[in-house]
């Protein structure tokens, strides 16, 4: 049995169809241990038995008596079977740039333990028992960022996680950098001896794709609930109609992401969207109205452009969980056969298609709400707020600087939104010549949502502003219920622009509320 600390346990026994992104979160953030079933060990060593029977038969397999890659058509003799694999990990140990969060890797380490639990790894069950040990001790390997292609899987990055095992490179306990050796001795595990195919499975395999994937999709949502929250100040600091969230108009959309997200500004401003007609006395003459009775598109047709965000925030936790859920690993061991099955199940393709589409979301976020502060700073369209949402035009400049810092930001994003799926090269003596670069696309969603949560920040704090402003202009405006809540909870933090100050302290302020979900946001319910 494995000696926990006083967490709750998460209990894998091979199936884990229960599982949800939030319980990879948990085990990432550490608040859960992983314990087993009896039955699962059982499995997993009839499976090993099973290859093994196979190696004795002298049956050639990919990777566990052949050499790897290109250089599968070369035999390697019996009693050179464990040292292959531990060669293995010693060559791809090449990896570059900065190292992964501890978050980060205990969510790979995580996703390890599923995928091999499957039990068509061919592995030993002391193989995610020490996965286990490291994860549940917090062992926490120093593995580089950069060096995977989405193709074999995670080679590169897995191989520093798989050799910390052996007691090899560099990790964290204890919240000190030290050797693997030193940590194994500290936290009284033993290094794990490879067998034939254990390094294998272990390195290939989409893992750390799938973890950066998990931790930025529901880093997203965060993100995204705030943005929600920052078009429902925009609109009451615009007094602008709520006609527009009107739901008849989006339940005759279809669409379920429309819908959300109007019943959610509706939950912001007291409404269901009705607010009343503009009447007018009849003449024969054009006549000129108070107020147009629509307003511009990125007020009027938020539900519509930002409901398909929500939508392919669930269908990416959808592709996420099948895939953490699934064997991905290359040769797979049928565990009743032994029966070898070469194939690609380790291809990042899915991954890499959906962290893609995720970073057009975040771009199309950031445009979104790019022009609501546009509508605010400028006193022809915002409703006779000033200048820069100044408190004295012309001796104090307001927001300039902050909106010039936000469109930098933006413009960050929508250069970085490009595709990584479709870069595809041949590499690896042309056995991989096709790659999906899943975990290109997973960092590359990651570093965005950074500059996102700080653009949503500023929106946040621009929003408030204007409020400010109007609550102490003859328009005395008076919140709905739950803008005056979110409106608070930023005062309490923030105050507002009485005189031109630094304000990027400010930003770093709300952004760190937003991740740790300190605002009173309505929560979407996906």
């Amino acid at each position: 049995m494995l000696e926990l600390e006083k967490k709750d346990n998460f209990l894998i026994n091979g199936d884990n169809s229960n599982l949800e992104i939030t319980d990879i979160i948990s085990i990432a953030n550490g608040e859960k241990n992983i314990t087993f079933t009896y039955e699962l060990l059982e499995f997993l060593q009839q499976g090993r038995d099973q290859l093994e029977k196979k190696l004795k038969e002298n049956v050639a397999i990919y990777g566990i008596n052949t050499g790897f890659g290109g250089n599968g058509d070369l035999l390697i003799p019996f009693d050179k079977l464990d040292l292959h694999q531990s060669n293995l990990l010693d060559f791809l140990t090449c990896g570059t740039g900065d190292y992964f969060g501890d978050e980060y890797v205990r969510g790979i380490q995580f996703i390890m333990i599923l995928a091999l639990s499957k039990g068509w790894s061919g592995v030993r069950p002391i193989v995610i028992e020490t996965l286990a040990q490291h994860l549940n001790k917090g062992i926490i390997p120093q593995v580089p960022m950069h060096g995977s292609v989405g193709a074999s899987g995670d080679l590169v990055p897995l191989s520093y996680i798989a050799n910390s095992l052996c007691g090899k490179g560099m990790v964290k306990y204890n919240g000190k950098l030290m050797s693997a050796s030193e940590a194994l001795k500290f936290s009284l595990i033993k290094p794990l001896v490879l067998k034939s195919k254990e390094g294998l499975a272990l390195v290939n395999g989409t893992r750390v794709m799938s973890s950066v994937s998990c931790l930025s999709i529901n880093k997203f949502e965060t993100v995204f609930n705030a943005a929600i929250g920052s078009v429902a100040l925009v609109v009451e600091g615009l007094l602008a109609s709520r006609d527009h969230y009107d739901m008849r108009i989006h339940n005759l959309k279809n669409h379920p992401g429309p819908i959300l997200i109007a019943q959610t500004l509706n939950q912001y401003l007291n409404s269901n969207g009705t607010n009343g007609n503009i009447s007018f006395t009849q003449s024969e003459k054009v006549q000129k109205l108070e107020k147009s009775v629509q307003e511009v598109y990125s007020l009027r047709c938020a539900p519509q452009i930002l409901g398909v965000i929500s939508e392919n925030i669930s269908n990416a936790k959808i592709v996420l969980k099948r895939e953490v859920l699934s064997a991905n690993d290359n040769p797979l061991i049928d565990p009743y056969t032994g029966d070898p099955l070469s194939g690609g199940n380790f291809m990042g393709n899915h991954i890499a298609r959906t962290m893609d589409g995720i970073k057009l979301d975040i771009s199309l976020v950031a445009n979104h709400l790019h022009s609501l502060v546009a509508l605010m700073m400028h006193s022809g369209f915002s409703k006779g707020l000033p200048n820069s949402l100044s408190p004295n035009p012309g001796i104090y400049q307001g927001f300039k600087g902050m909106q010039i810092s936000q469109t930098s930001l933006v413009v960050w994003l929508r250069q970085e939104s490009a595709p990584a799926c479709i870069h595809s090269l041949t590499t690896e003596q042309f056995n991989q010549d096709i790659i999906s670069l899943g975990l290109h696309s997973a960092n590359g969603a990651s570093s965005m949502l950074k500059k996102l949560c700080d653009i949503v920040s500023m929106t946040l704090i621009m929003a408030c502003q204007a409020i400010h402003l109007r609550m102490r202009s003859k328009d005395n405006l008076i919140l709905s219920k739950n803008t005056q809540k979110l409106y608070t909870s930023i005062r309490k933090l923030i105050p507002s622009l009485e005189n031109d100050r630094a304000t990027d302290v400010d930003v770093k302020t709300i952004s760190n509320a937003i991740l740790q979900n300190k605002l009173d946001l309505i929560n979407l319910k996906y």
